[in-house]
């Protein structure tokens, strides 16, 4: 008889400096190319923008890297929604999250 092996838990962890870098490199990611022209009416002012969206970009860095922490697997939206809420609710995370990407990134190929 074989007994089962427990597979071994990841090394890897996202720490706070690598999740910050993922949210910025999404909102640069779109906003570089559609943001400057709507916002270049606006004048200096729109840099509030930029400030307070980055402060939002920051704040959910580290929602993500305190989630990375408490639950060290892989998955991201779809496995921190099914750890907390169950298979179903995971489920509609993980399709919502990929239905909202290639939404973005059909309105940036249109844009």
């Amino acid at each position: 008889m074989t007994t089962p092996t427990t597979p071994h838990p990841t090394t890897k962890s996202l720490g706070i400096w690598t999740c910050t870098a993922l949210v910025i490199g999404n909102m640069i990611g779109s906003g570089i190319f559609l943001l400057p022209a709507s916002l270049a009416t606006y004048g200096s002012i729109s840099m509030f923008g930029w400030l307070f969206t980055s402060v939002g970009a920051i704040l959910v860095a580290l929602v993500f890297a305190r989630l990375a922490r408490m639950i060290p697997r892989a998955g991201g939206p779809y496995t921190y929604s099914r750890q907390g809420f169950g298979d179903f609710i995971g489920f509609l995370i993980a399709w919502g999250y990929w239905i909202s990407l290639m939404c973005g990134n059909a309105a940036i190929a249109v844009a």
